[in-house]
């Protein structure tokens, strides 16, 4: 009896010791996935791309906080993870195919007077100069994968487009199988599609996931001869055809002067949106010259004070702290700054971009129970 005893021991002993290295291996891997949740690979002076679920680029991810006095959310700080999750992505490909860029706007802002996001804001601005922007677009349409989405201001479909001519007073509504809707600007969206950020209500069937943007800057005056400011004289005219053809149109119709050829620039308004479009773009990245200012192409027809930077500026990049990673900046941007905001250590709270937000439900998750 005694040795059955002691064997029935020794088999249970044998078994124990058989649970116990499984649940070490087990343990095992359990670390090796934590290390790599924690892990930060630097790629081009940022964290790499959020591919495994977990990573916080934003200090206190789930907790509420004051930050220069305003109340900074842990629902908007994850708005801010995806969206550094976004500049992450962005910032891979730009290395991969020595694409320069540079944070622009209240990202700049941020990057300098808070070394992260301005407490209020809730979107990125980002900035390539036309080259690189338009080697980009190419680039963009194979790089970015899903969950990653890739909106181009030129790639949309319209129902009405083949009757969208230069006598239409107003753009048809937006029906798009292909992505987004018309800006009245050039610049790129990157979005995340497994998120929501909720900018047009009424436009359920394009991809509304949690952007950032991307601008671009041309030349712009002072030119040093007059065949330049020729050239950048008919680029405002195309950019009008493009984005605000009505006024061309009356301007035809009054017999103003204008730097085109009359039957030239009907041709270009009879065109859809996209065409004209593709064909401004272009006309900017074929006269990209190594002027000396450079700035939004639509800022120096739509205002009356024209913002302009100094090209040689965009030469340098340097780098500013912005949460947990860093951001490539212009030399010399307290010019910048000063020029977009004058007095940019002033503090102002201003209007968050949408109301409707979320880094957890998908876009088409939140239209699907919305009753709107």
């Amino acid at each position: 009896m005694a040795n059955r005893t002691d064997t029935l021991l020794n088999q249970q002993n044998h078994l124990l010791e058989q649970q116990n290295d499984l649940i070490e291996k087990i343990n095992q891997l359990l670390q090796q996935q934590n290390n790599l949740i924690r892990q930060n690979i630097s790629i081009n002076g940022v964290l790499s791309p959020p591919r495994i679920s977990g990573e916080e680029f934003v200090e206190n991810l789930y907790d509420d906080e004051i930050r220069s006095g305003f109340l900074v959310t842990s629902h908007r700080k994850k708005l801010w993870n995806v969206q550094i999750g976004l500049i992450n992505e962005f910032a891979r490909i730009c290395k991969k195919y020595n694409l320069r860029w540079f944070a622009w706007d209240g990202t700049l802002l941020g990057a300098a007077r808070h070394k992260g996001f301005i407490p209020w804001d809730d979107d990125v601005d980002l900035m390539m100069l036309r080259p690189d922007y338009e080697k980009f677009k190419q680039i963009a349409v194979k790089e970015f994968q899903h969950p990653y989405y890739f909106d181009n201001t030129f790639d949309y479909r319209w129902d009405l487009e083949n009757n969208n001519s230069a006598d239409e007073v107003n753009f048809p509504v937006v029906h798009n199988t292909t992505g987004g809707w018309p800006f009245y600007s050039n610049y790129l969206k990157i979005r995340d599609s497994r998120t929501t950020m909720i900018e047009f209500s009424d436009r359920k069937n394009v991809n509304q996931g949690i952007w950032i943007d991307i601008f671009v800057l041309d030349s712009v005056p002072p030119f040093n001869d007059q065949q330049k400011n020729q050239i950048f004289s008919v680029g405002g005219i195309l950019y009008h055809a493009t984005f605000h053809p009505k006024l061309i149109v009356d301007a035809i119709n009054k017999k103003q002067p204008l730097p085109i050829d009359l039957n030239s620039l009907k041709r270009f308004l009879n065109l859809t949106f996209r065409k004209r479009g593709l064909q401004l773009e272009n006309f900017l990245t074929e006269h990209f010259f190594n002027f000396q200012y450079v700035g939004r192409i639509e800022h120096n027809f739509l205002v009356q004070k024209p913002v302009r930077y100094k090209a040689e500026n965009f030469n340098k990049v340097e780098y500013l702290p912005f949460e947990k990673i860093e951001l490539p900046v212009p030399a010399n941007y307290d010019e910048i700054l000063q020029a977009n905001y004058g007095d940019w250590h002033k503090m102002i709270i201003t209007h968050t971009h949408v109301q409707t937000y979320s880094a957890d439900i998908p876009y088409y998750e939140y239209f699907k129970n919305s009753v709107i």
